[in-house]
């Protein structure tokens, strides 16, 4: 049928890391990393030097440098003509601080050597968790590693901190710029040059540096304190201190870096956004908005500006309250049971229509062939599922990727199958197509068609589906299993209850309505994917994204405000108005065809 080929298609789309361009030994690696995240900081710490347009510290540029030195000599580990290149983008960098250039200027050449390294080593050299930080290991590892300079509670009071110049950070200060996790994770592995801050690189391994950064920020966290939630932690401090760099930026005037930034911090947000659905849907989706129209906001200069931030941020402070919040046994059965209607009922609406046309029809091979695409749907949706949460390489982005390819591909079968139900509408046509028989028309591809839009409506959503009920799952706990497995055993009756009355009641329906109103179901589900496909390649950084200020947003009928999704949703529409007045001419060409007939015999 072609279908498993379409599912390496799909596969294909996001779900596999780069490869390096040839073998890199761990030293080469451990030394691109380590450079990557020095000159990093160093254009951090520079950034500190400078206020409101005008340099006012010294101390901060000295520490800058301090760091690009550190860089320079790991570059010799690098070997050949990477280790000459990266130095030079060193010596560049640290001529840029001697002549104090602008923070932004020094940011992008930084940010230069890091892309520089990544593109020739072919990883990923941010870290990030390898699995969900432990609290109370964190705790444990700071009581006797951290807390004689900064003190029990983060304070910066500890008994060795008197004497210490600069003093320790009070850790239990949030700030609206930071730092960020992954900050923590680089000072943490190699220390601060020119402070007491030492390297814990060699001492603690990786898990044990999040796991002491988890706690280190749930002392600016209350709520991640108290649900003893250290992803929780990490997830929101990452957003909110990309969205206070987004705002940084938005008020020195760069319009289109803290647009970019405010992209960032919905990335990061990813992270928990289908937990946060499972939680409260409509929480979620009024985040996603907030984000957009902060955005928007940060790419116009708008007066709102502020307005829109502190909107977000309360939004945020919701979604961590719904994360970190005490579950009970039926709250989870409630949620499990939401969460497998409102996924699946999509899904089902399209197989469940599609299964009734091929009732009318007759035909035993189109109903196996819609089977089959179900069955390999949901087979799909778990192996997809499974890599995505295996590959640490997969990113949010090439999640939102993923789905949007999907979402694509579906909008284009779905208008190809829409307009071969409108077809049928005359019962005439509809008569002559199933004495031909079926097959024929399945061998030239309707048959196939059926079975993509199948498999592609259970695939888009199956296997975020699968993501959302093991997060819901991991969030129980093991009291919490039972509740959420009976949720989803009842939320699968229902949709069961919804296919067959669908396909059952399809039947009855008059011919003529049946196929318009089915066909205008699939054409309508077409234009939904089109502009939500486009969004999610859009925040997967595939599809640019020009925002339109003051467009609207109807998540209804996909519609968002951006020139790439409506235009694509105006091609959609055209081919709809296109194919309406060609069907219209052929109906009036059979008419006029049928009273030619029928002319000689009224004679």
């Amino acid at each position: 049928m072609g279908i498993p080929a379409l599912i390496v298609v799909v596969l294909s789309l996001g779900s596999a890391p780069p490869s390096p361009k040839q073998p890199q030994q761990p030293g080469v690696r451990d030394a691109a990393r380590r450079i990557a995240a020095t000159v990093h900081m160093a254009a951090e710490e520079y950034a500190l030097a400078w206020e409101g347009g005008r340099f006012v510290n010294q101390e901060e540029a000295d520490e800058a440098k301090g760091f690009v030195a550190d860089a320079w000599k790991t570059a010799a580990a690098l070997g050949g003509s990477l280790a000459q290149e990266t130095a030079q983008g060193l010596d560049a960098v640290t001529g840029m601080l001697d002549r104090r250039a602008p923070a932004d200027s020094v940011a992008a050449r930084a940010a230069q050597v890091e892309q520089l390294l990544a593109s020739r080593i072919g990883i990923a050299l941010e870290e990030r968790p390898p699995r969900e930080p432990s609290l109370a290991t964190g705790e444990r590892i700071y009581a006797s590693r951290c807390a004689q300079c900064h003190g029990g509670l983060g304070k910066g009071d500890g008994r060795a901190a008197q004497g210490l110049s600069p003093p320790p950070a009070d850790l239990t200060a949030r700030t609206a710029t930071g730092p960020l996790p992954a900050d923590y994770f680089r000072r943490l592995t190699y220390g601060t040059p020119g402070t007491a801050m030492p390297a814990f690189g060699s001492i603690l391994s990786a898990d044990e540096r999040w796991d002491v950064i988890a706690h280190v920020l749930t002392l600016s966290d209350s709520m991640a304190r108290r649900a003893g939630d250290g992803a929780a932690a990490l997830t929101f401090a990452a957003v909110r201190g990309t969205l206070g760099g987004a705002m940084e930026k938005a008020r020195r005037g760069d319009k289109s870096a803290a647009a970019a930034g405010v992209f960032d911090a919905y990335l990061a947000f990813e992270a928990v956004e289908g937990p946060v659905r499972i939680a409260d849907a409509g929480l979620a989706s009024r985040a996603e908005r907030r984000f957009a129209a902060l955005r928007e906001a940060a790419a116009a200069r708008a007066l709102t500006l502020d307005d829109q931030a502190a909107e977000l941020s309360s939004t945020l402070d919701s979604a961590e309250a719904a994360l970190t919040a005490p579950h009970t046994g039926w709250g989870l059965l409630a949620e499990s049971f939401l969460l497998i209607v409102r996924e699946g009922f999509e899904a089902i609406l399209i197989v469940a229509a599609i299964m009734a046309v091929v009732l009318r029809s007759g035909s035993t091979e189109q109903r196996r062939s819609v089977r089959w695409g179900v069955a390999l749907a949901l087979a799909a949706s778990l192996a997809t599922a499974a890599l995505l949460e295996r590959l640490v390489e997969a990113s949010a982005a090439q999640r939102e990727a993923l789905e949007g390819g999907v979402m694509l591909v579906a909008a284009a079968v779905l208008v190809y199958v829409s307009y071969w139900l409108f077809s049928k509408v005359d019962a005439q046509v509809w008569q002559r197509f199933v004495r031909e028989k079926i097959e024929r028309a399945a061998a030239s591809g309707s048959g196939l068609a059926l079975a993509s839009v199948a498999f592609l409506a259970v695939y888009r959503e199956g296997f975020e589906t699968v993501l959302f009920y093991k997060a819901l799952y991991v969030t129980g706990g093991a009291g919490g299993a039972a509740p959420i497995t009976a949720g989803l055993a009842a939320g699968a009756v229902v949709l069961v209850a919804l296919y067959v009355g669908i396909e059952k009641f399809g039947i009855r329906i008059p011919l003529r309505p049946f196929f318009a109103v089915t066909g205008a179901t699939l054409y309508f589900m077409a234009f939904v994917f089109a502009g939500a496909g486009v969004k999610e390649l859009q925040e997967g950084a595939i599809v640019p994204t020009t925002l339109i200020p003051g467009a609207p947003r109807w998540e209804f009928f996909g519609i968002y405000p951006t020139v790439e999704s409506l235009a694509l949703q105006l091609l959609v529409f055209l081919g709809l108005v296109i194919a309406i007045v060609w069907w219209l001419k052929q109906r009036r060409r059979r008419d006029d065809g049928a009273s030619a007939t029928e002319l000689p015999e009224t004679r």
